[in-house]
């Protein structure tokens, strides 16, 4: 064997021998630490969180280079690898609640020396199926608990945490009821140290509408005594969220915003924005814009809206309310007050009725309370409205029906031939009920230049059918109304018949036929509510309606 090639058969002898040697170190060293690791992180996983802990498994590692750090720099330097399997957290103040928190695994990196001395450095720690289940704040331990005996000899330095696939259960005092759940996608927080708030930036993966939220903030110091009480604020971006998965509606959603407060219940104000919002019932895109303080109670599952600025298309409207689960249903009551100051009626009509163009235009008042309770029907069969309205210099955009109430104002005013009298606008106030589909007008007052009418009816949304009776008053007589003049001579004997409260005529009316084709015509049978004849002398909006029982219950609970 040539020189060379010895030289290279004793030097890879001597590498192996050095590796061999570095290895059986390591595991040497391993062994030596483990006992001492493992009680060190037990205990201060337990003084972190106040809580009993129960680890499976737990294997400390160390890299070849370690040992000769070890031995060169007596320890500075030297990186242990430590992982663990299968760890449970039960809080020692709460030891009837189940366990709060698991891990299926973790790893992190410490530095040997650091772990002996005041304070250990750990390096990015890895967090594989932990799962949180935050009881609700507010409960106290039926009795003092005993400090742990064993304590942490050192404190603990944590760089970063990585912790993906994360789950947050928020539980509610009511056991019947679901508890918040948050599915975390991706979770990192840096620089842990003990009493001190961790940077936290997160992806959470929300469940309806489908969509991914990116938030960032601080999350901490840990509250042990009441976990769900641990402070939280931080941003969030929410963008590009279906709204098609709730059965009636649709449109892409994108939210902004900034939240604080606790884990259990935090304030949000933020801006969304839903550039196609549509109701599946009309098909028609609008853009609708809100600015909103939303408080969110992770023990009851409560939101509250206090308040929403608003704007549909052209119009301004405030809402407050909440979205709440009521005992014995399931999923969640949409229960809201929603006051328009500056309403378009085009607007309100191009989102709720069929057709690229809305029948109406013109300013809308609207005071509406709204309450959707949950269900798998159509939004339209499930909703109930109750409210009043004021239509302020409203017109037909069908030109037919725009007409027609121009001839009736041009005979109204005694002027059946003035065709100046055109275009001629109209007030309507009233008070609504809606529920299974279908509009109930207990009272509707109108006003057009010459007459007034006060009414009753309602409307139907799948047949699109109008059955409206009413009594009319009308400042000309009978006779001033006809077209010709051997009509008005005709006529003039029966004048003061109709003649009645200082108007020229007073008639009863109806409408009937479909929003498409309706048919005017006089009711021979009379108004089917007479009480409604005073209502035309004074057209102004009536106070609004009680509330449905379960929105005074909401307000009873101490939502707005």
């Amino acid at each position: 064997m040539s020189r060379r090639k010895l030289w290279i058969v004793w030097s890879s002898a001597g590498v192996g021998f050095v590796l061999l040697g570095l290895t059986g170190l390591g595991v040497y060293f391993s062994r030596r630490f483990e006992p001492f690791l493992r009680e060190q992180t037990i205990a201060y996983l337990e003084d972190r969180f106040d809580a009993d802990v129960e680890l499976a498994v737990l294997k400390v590692r160390m890299p070849l280079a370690s040992p000769m750090e070890i031995l060169a720099r007596r320890g500075k330097g030297a990186m242990a690898r430590i992982s663990g399997e299968r760890i449970t957290f039960k809080l020692k103040s709460m030891p009837d609640r189940p366990t709060f928190m698991t891990m299926r695994k973790f790893s992190f990196e410490v530095d040997l020396n650091s772990a002996f001395e005041k304070k250990a450095l750990v390096r990015k720690v890895r967090l594989e199926g932990l799962e949180l289940k935050m009881p609700p704040k507010g409960e106290k331990p039926p009795a003092a608990h005993a400090a742990h005996a064993s304590a942490p000899q050192v404190a603990v330095h944590i760089d970063e945490i990585v912790a993906d696939g994360t789950r947050l259960s928020i539980i509610p005092r009511d056991p019947a009821r679901d508890p918040l759940v948050f599915e975390i996608a991706k979770l990192r927080l840096e620089s842990v140290g003990n009493g001190e708030p961790m940077r936290y930036t997160a992806v959470l993966t929300n469940a309806k509408p489908p969509g991914l939220i990116h938030a960032t903030g601080s999350f901490g110091p840990w509250n042990a005594e009441s976990p769900s009480a641990t402070p939280l604020s931080g941003q969030y971006d929410f963008r590009n969220a279906d709204l098609s998965v709730f059965k009636g509606i649709a449109g892409k959603l994108a939210a902004t915003g900034q939240f604080h407060g606790e884990l259990g219940r935090f304030e949000s104000d933020g801006e969304a924005r839903v550039p196609d919002f549509q109701l599946t019932m009309s098909g028609n895109p609008i853009p609708l814009a809100t600015k909103y303080h939303a408080i969110v109670d992770g023990t009851n599952g409560n939101t509250i809206l206090d308040p929403v600025e608003a704007k549909l298309g052209q119009s301004t409207f405030d809402v407050k309310g909440a979205i709440a689960r009521y005992a014995g249903e399931k999923g969640k009551t949409v229960d809201l007050d929603a006051i328009f100051r500056n309403g378009r009626l085009d607007d309100v009509l191009l989102l709720a009725v069929k057709g690229p163009k809305p029948i109406l235009r013109g300013g809308l008042g609207l005071h509406v309370k709204i309450l959707l309770p949950p269900g798998k029907g159509e939004v339209a069969d499930r909703l109930k409205l109750n409210g009043n309205f004021r239509l302020i210099e409203a017109r037909f955009t069908n030109p037919r029906i725009q007409e027609e109430l121009d001839i009736l104002s041009r005979r109204a005013q005694g002027q059946p031939h003035n065709e100046e009298v055109d275009e001629v606008p109209w007030r309507m106030d009233g008070v609504f009920h809606m529920s299974g589909g279908r509009v109930a007008f207990e009272k509707l007052n109108f006003a057009i230049d010459g007459a007034k009418a006060a009414m009753a009816g309602s409307f139907v949304f799948a047949g699109q059918e109008l059955d409206f009776h009413g009594t009319a008053r009308v400042d000309a007589r009978l006779s001033q109304m006809m077209m010709t003049r051997w009509k008005r001579w005709l006529l003039k004997p029966v004048d003061p018949i109709f003649a009645k409260e200082g108007y020229g005529t007073v008639a009863d009316f109806k409408i009937s036929g479909t929003r498409e084709a309706p048919v005017f015509g006089l009711d021979r049978n009379g108004s089917k509510d007479k009480d409604h004849d005073q209502n035309a002398k004074h057209a102004t909006p009536p106070q609004p309606q009680a509330a449905p029982a379960r929105h005074s219950a909401v307000r009873a609970q101490g939502l707005p």
